[in-house]
């Protein structure tokens, strides 16, 4: 197979036959026809073109965080790298893995439909400024609220839940 002309690397740069793209708007643009197919290879898809991409980790990077309030509930309102909005909860859950060879712990949040986003240490840094307790089962969790979705921030999880074309996304 031919090496991938595109490719993101862990820090979600994105590259073009080995140069960066330093250009946002191309990098926007190229992000709203990514797709990630059953066999979790990415591609660049439009109607007339598919161009395979490699992605190291995940294409996007969680930048910005806020908190709005409604109705009563909280909601933590994100923003990725190419100026994707999404409110955390079910349709976007967040969930932490653990980084090979460590017990690092990564947070990762989908974005849409099984692509998703890796949390960057400034924006994990204020998800830990919100951290509640939760007991679940007799056990203590720590995690964070979103409206009434409540995601533990104290045990790995598995992405392949999330990635699964069949995941229920709404």
């Amino acid at each position: 197979m031919n090496k991938a002309p595109f490719f993101i690397n862990a820090k979600c740069e994105w590259y073009y036959k080995e140069s960066k793209i330093t250009r946002h708007s191309m990098v926007k643009l190229f992000s709203t026809i990514l797709v990630r197919d059953d066999d979790n290879t990415y591609h660049l898809r439009t109607p007339v073109e598919d161009v395979l991409v490699e992605v190291i980790d995940a294409p996007y990077m969680i930048t910005e965080m806020s908190v709005t309030n409604k109705r009563n509930l909280s909601y933590i309102c994100l923003k990725t790298n190419v100026d994707f909005n999404l409110i955390l909860g079910r349709k976007n859950p967040l969930w932490l893995e653990k980084k090979q060879n460590s017990d690092e712990l990564i947070p990762y949040v989908l974005v849409k439909k099984g692509i998703i986003a890796k949390v960057s240490r400034s924006v994990y840094y204020q998800l830990v400024d919100l951290l509640e307790v939760k007991k679940i089962k007799n056990t203590i969790y720590n995690g964070l609220y979103s409206g009434k979705e409540f995601f533990v921030l104290d045990k790995p999880m598995s992405r392949h839940k999330y990635l699964s074309l069949d995941y229920e996304f709404e």
